[in-house]
């Protein structure tokens, strides 16, 4: 399996070596179709997902918004927040993802020296992303 991160925002201030070393510590998981990830309003696990193979549909109040395929990634709110999960995320087919943790997507942005900035900036793609799927 093979990581597709260009061109993902969560991304763009790493060096190809700390994504390398991001995607090291990651985990597959595997999901069935018809499965849950995650349900709007449930505490936040600390993880966000990238989609590695297959797709995903997004549910707010219980209508679908769009689907997500490989290469898309969903849930990254919680890597800097613990806000509760803003959506329902339901496999639509056989679904491979990589989990990205919390703990791990902090301790490479905290090394830089913009992190804060890189915080603000992710925190408003994630709003924006948001919004924009309420329309």
């Amino acid at each position: 399996m093979s990581a597709r991160t260009d061109g993902l925002y969560i991304f763009e201030w790493l060096t190809q070596k700390e994504i390398a070393y991001f995607i090291m510590m990651s985990e597959t998981i595997a999901f069935g179709e018809g499965d849950t990830i995650m349900l709007e309003g449930d505490k936040s696990d600390d993880r966000a997902y990238l989609i590695e193979s297959g797709s995903v549909d997004i549910y707010r109040q219980w209508e679908k918004l769009t689907t997500l395929h490989a290469g898309d990634i969903f849930g990254e709110m919680a890597l800097i927040t613990n806000e509760p999960r803003s959506a329902k995320v339901v496999s639509n087919c056989p679904t491979e993802v990589l989990a990205f943790n919390r703990e791990e997507f902090l301790m490479l942005y905290k090394q830089s020296d913009l992190y804060e900035e890189i915080k603000k900036k992710i925190l408003l793609r994630v709003k924006e992303n948001f919004y924009s799927d309420k329309k």
